[in-house]
Parts: C-alpha cells; sequence; structure tokens
C-alpha cells in the first residue's frame, strides 16, 4: 500500500512538473524604468498589458496617460480600470513586435502633475527557442501519467477486493 501511494505522489510531481514546463510559453516581456517610475509591459495573443507604478513607493499608476513608441510608430495604450493596467489592441502596430528580435520601446507617461519618459528593450524569443524545454518534458508527463493511473487502478481493485472478502 505505501508503495502505491509513493508511486502515485511520484506520478503526481512528474506530472505537475510536466504540465508547468510544457504550459509556459516563452513569454515576451520588456520593463521600463525612470527615476521617478517603473512599468512592465508583456505581449499576449490577445494585445499588448502594461503594468506602471511609481519607483519609490511601488503604488500603482492609474488612469495615466501612456504612450508607446517603437521604430519611430506610435500608439496610446487605453487604461482598463478593472484589471489596472494599460491596454494596446492595435494589430497593426502590434504586428512587428511578434517577430523574434530586441526592440527598443520609449514610454512617455503622464500622471496627473507628473510626465515623463520610459525606455526598455523588449526580447522576442522564437517559438523554437521555448518550445526545446517543453518536449524535453513530454516523455516524462507520459511517464507520470501512466504510474499515477497505474497506482490509481491497483489501488481500486485492492480496495474492491478487500471489500468483498470482508
Amino acid at each position: 500500500m505505501i508503495l502505491i501511494r509513493s508511486m502515485t505522489v511520484f506520478a503526481g510531481l512528474l506530472l505537475s512538473a510536466a504540465v508547468t514546463a510544457g504550459e509556459v510559453p516563452p513569454m515576451s516581456v520588456v520593463v521600463a524604468e525612470s527615476e521617478h517610475f517603473e512599468a512592465v509591459g508583456r505581449i499576449m495573443p490577445e494585445g499588448m498589458s502594461w503594468y506602471v507604478d511609481r519607483a519609490e513607493s511601488n503604488a500603482p499608476v492609474l488612469n495615466a496617460e501612456l504612450e508607446l513608441e517603437v521604430g519611430g510608430s506610435s500608439v496610446k495604450a487605453h487604461f482598463r480600470p478593472e484589471r489596472g493596467d494599460y491596454w494596446v489592441a492595435d494589430e497593426k502596430w502590434l504586428q512587428p513586435l511578434r517577430r523574434p528580435g530586441e526592440y527598443a520601446v520609449a514610454l512617455t507617461l503622464v500622471a496627473g502633475g507628473d510626465s515623463d519618459l520610459l525606455s526598455g528593450d523588449l526580447h522576442v524569443q522564437a517559438p523554437e527557442e521555448g518550445m526545446s524545454a517543453a518536449l524535453a518534458w513530454q516523455p516524462a508527463g507520459w511517464l507520470a501519467l501512466a504510474l499515477g493511473a497505474g497506482g490509481l487502478l491497483v489501488w481500486r481493485l485492492r480496495r474492491r477486493t478487500q471489500g468483498g472478502a470482508q
């Protein structure tokens, strides 16, 4: 019984590690900083999300004006109060940023009476770079699934056999 439980726990750990490794695609993130503000942007399939805070206190900067510029092309990000972030959904502006490479990003932020320029570098990885680690975990994931299913089957059969004997 201890062996079966150990196998199930081990299989669960392997499976969770494999799923975690397989679910995390390469993430394109940019951190832009100035003396007064910090901003973190992330490209997602639907658009680009930005979180902005004050450097000295980490207090979020809400409902400000945020404009982004990459390669001479600029776009305004709109504030989403339900999420507390700034959102860019302009696919024409985002399309070049989805290609692998490094991009210098300039931000113009106007928050109340404060305004600042921030800059950062966006590094976009090719899908193959991130996928190799996920593919390496696939056999471990299948092994973990098989061990877990086998352990569960043996446990249920033993319970059924013990229940029928009583």
